[in-house]
């Protein structure tokens, strides 16, 4: 009986530890010097994550972020599971095809929680979303940072 309950104990840990989650990043969102810089408005730019948040989390609750950059955040979820996936627009500078520094943004989408398989294809979904808007409005450019 000792042994049963003992089995049973580390069953319900090892259960409730899968649940747990950590920060991550989808691949290719990682901030870097070469992150690529669109030369748009802070209007447009929050444009562009309000539409492409919309398409990809129509049923799903959008919330607004505003610290550290702004942005939005929405969260899926799955019986006990769920996943926050968190889309910003990060003020840069850009260089131009003349050479020149330009103010612009650039996106970046993070996500956390128990669902990693579909939360990191959501984030990827939305990463790419938010690349085509923004590049049909003008081609990114290199940062100048």
């Amino acid at each position: 009986m000792r042994a049963l309950v003992s089995a049973a104990l580390v069953v319900g840990a090892l259960a409730l530890s899968a649940c747990a989650s950590a920060p991550a990043r989808t691949p290719g969102t990682y901030v870097s010097q070469s992150e690529p810089v669109y030369l748009i408005t802070e209007a447009q730019a929050d444009q562009i994550l309000v539409d492409a948040m919309n398409v990809e989390f129509g049923t799903a609750p959008i919330v607004r972020v505003e610290a550290p950059n702004k942005g939005y955040q929405a969260t899926i979820k799955f019986l006990f599971d769920s996943h926050q996936i968190v889309a910003t627009m990060v003020p840069s500078r850009g260089r131009a095809g003349d050479g020149s520094v330009q103010s612009g943004y650039y996106f970046n989408v993070s996500h956390s929680g128990t669902m990693p398989l579909s939360g990191m294809s959501r984030s990827k979904r939305l990463r790419e979303r938010l690349s085509e808007a923004a590049t049909a409005i003008t081609p990114s450019v290199p940062s100048a940072s």
